[in-house]
């Protein structure tokens, strides 16, 4: 990471010690964006949408009622409904099948609107469309507009079909779209046929993964029809291929963009006459199970259910179809893998088992439905969780955004990891709340995390010299403040923010207390931190680090991100 030498400001702020704090060409650009920002909001903003996290997505059509019920009773689970409304025609215009219904479902509940659109023309028809750059240009303007006129979040490519040796264009395609979307602040999303190497194949080889990548938020990987309608019966998703397939993409493409997509349905293959299969929904699937003579089970293998019937004409029929377990097994995938999310085909054809199995998926940091803010309860859209009652009062007098920064997830209960005792805690970027009943009325109802403490262990920062106490009986220097508690001093600009930042117990000033509790002791001495090249210095509940090139400004010191942290750890955000 590029450095600079230190200046005398940096050498002024630490008294007769000598630090370099190098600061990223990105670094300064993010803080120029903080001081052009009110409060921190363009910054923050960025970064939740970066975090976003366990994506729920749902293909919705229009062709098939059974669609509309699914949306109207699960909508609320959802994070972005994938409409399919529309189709590149031949001629290179896009025809329309909004469903206004069904969009007034999904503009009333909040949910991203990304809709869906297919090409009609495919292969060498397909290439026709797409071949010269004016042809790409004008479908990628077509798209932007339908977009953005409508007021949608995004759109979702889903271009089939496509010849192998189109891999460029198709990405040139996307790379324009993208150009006009996302300075629009859209989602550029795509579907892409599984691959499990580099060598192309017929249908998986028009799509660059890691090119593609570069201009798609989501990717979302249609791990489904390994045995398909014109084939074999067998399982249409064993889980063995989705764990090459998955595992073949996250070399290509980060695992927060990927989004894996699940199938709904099943195949009915009639074995006797060797037929094309069928596609059968969950609620079909159970009425063929109620045939008398009807076998079935589950593969533990591949992770999918089957059943077996005579159908009236003496046929024997095998189908393959997914359930509650099969999806599990598949989100299980998703976890190990720490992709971005989900991706369902489609609302409609779910065995209704599923819903509890995605509710299971919901954690504290899981974003919650946009409301109206109150008196008592404020909603925070760039997180999508909420703030009430005696946590709001805590961050609105101790500090607020600047020291706390934004909720990342909702009120749970949690173990204190130093008295194994339960309490009622909230995350923020840069804190734990901790909720006291047993001090209702005092100053330490709510207390904070040491997340200094456990950032610092977690990234194998204590064996560093910096984390050492001094020698007994170092006497601290100008401008400096021993703790003895520690053995670690603060000086310069660390102690003045240190001192002049605290919560409030209603003492005169900031005092010793209000600050001790905000920060807890210094638990090293300031370093250069090895990733961000920032000089840093941590305490038990912060990291406060320097930023040279704001010197003067409110803003030379500021706090680590140690609660956003904490919550990635666990798991629930990238």
């Amino acid at each position: 990471m590029p450095g600079s030498s230190p200046d005398e400001s940096q050498a002024l702020l630490w008294g007769n010690m000598t630090v370099s704090a190098p600061v990223s060409r990105v670094a300064r650009l993010i803080i120029v964006a903080l001081l052009c920002g009110a409060i921190f909001a363009p910054f923050l903003q960025f970064q939740a949408k970066a975090m976003t996290t366990n994506v729920r997505w749902g293909y919705y059509v229009t062709y098939d009622s059974t669609s509309l019920t699914s949306l109207k009773l699960h909508i609320g689970q959802l994070d972005i409904v994938a409409p399919y409304f529309y189709n590149l025609k031949a001629d290179g215009t896009i025809s329309n099948g909004v469903e206004q219904a069904a969009l007034d479902v999904m503009r009333n509940a909040n949910v991203k609107i990304v809709p869906m659109i297919k090409n009609n023309a495919q292969w060498d028809d397909f290439h026709a469309q797409i071949a010269t750059t004016q042809q790409r240009a004008t479908i990628a303007q077509e798209i932007g507009d339908l977009v953005i006129n409508n007021n949608y979040d995004g759109i979702n490519i889903d271009f089939e079909g496509v010849n192998a040796s189109d891999a460029a264009l198709i990405t040139d395609l996307m790379q324009r779209i993208s150009a006009i979307l996302r300075p629009a602040g859209k989602l550029v999303t795509q579907a892409v046929v599984p691959r499990s190497s580099d060598t192309p194949t017929t249908w998986g080889g028009a799509y660059d993964y890691a090119a593609l990548a570069k201009y798609d938020d989501y990717i979302l990987l249609m791990a489904y029809d390994f045995h398909y309608a014109g084939g074999t019966p067998g399982a249409v998703a064993p889980i063995g291929w989705i764990d090459t397939v998955v595992g073949y993409i996250t070399t290509k493409v980060p695992s927060n963009q990927i989004l894996l997509g699940v199938g709904l349905y099943g195949y009915n293959w009639n074995t006797t006459t060797g037929a094309t299969a069928t596609s059968a929904r969950y609620d079909q699937t159970l009425a063929f199970m109620q045939r008398p003579g009807a076998t079935k089970g589950y593969d533990t293998t591949d992770q999918a259910p089957w059943v077996k019937y005579t159908d009236d004409q003496g046929n024997q029929h095998e189908l393959w179809y997914e359930n509650a377990q099969s999806l599990q097994a598949k989100l299980q995938v998703m976890i190990d893998n720490r992709l971005g999310g989900f991706g369902m085909w489609r609302l409609g054809q779910e065995d209704p088992a599923i819903w509890p199995v995605i509710g299971t998926l919901n954690t504290p940091a899981t974003r919650i439905p946009a409301f109206d803010s109150t008196s008592d309860r404020l909603y925070f859209p760039e997180t999508g969780h909420s703030l009430a009652y005696g946590f709001k009062s805590f961050w609105q007098n101790s500090g607020g955004l600047p020291v706390f920064g934004y909720p990342l997830t909702e009120e749970f209960s949690e173990k204190n990891p130093d008295t194994g005792q339960t309490y009622t805690v909230q995350y923020f970027e840069r804190q734990r709340y901790e909720y006291h009943p047993e001090y209702r009325g005092t100053p330490y109802e709510v207390l904070l995390g040491r997340l200094g403490v456990t950032d610092a262990q977690q990234r194998g920062l204590t064996s560093l010299p910096a984390f050492s106490p001094l020698p007994t009986g170092t006497q601290p220097g100008a401008g400096c403040q021993l703790f003895s508690e520690t053995g670690h001093t603060v000086c310069g600009t660390f102690l003045q923010y240190w001192s002049s930042h605290g919560l409030s117990f209603g003492d005169s000033g900031i005092s010793y207390r209000e600050a001790l509790a905000l920060f807890g002791y210094p638990i090293s001495q300031p370093f250069t931190d090895p990733v961000s090249g920032f000089t840093v210095q941590y305490f038990e509940r912060a990291r406060f680090e320097y930023h040279p090139e704001n010197a003067g400004t409110p803003y030379d010191v500021l706090l680590g991100l140690l609660g956003t942290n904490s919550v990635r750890d666990k798991g629930w955000i990238q």
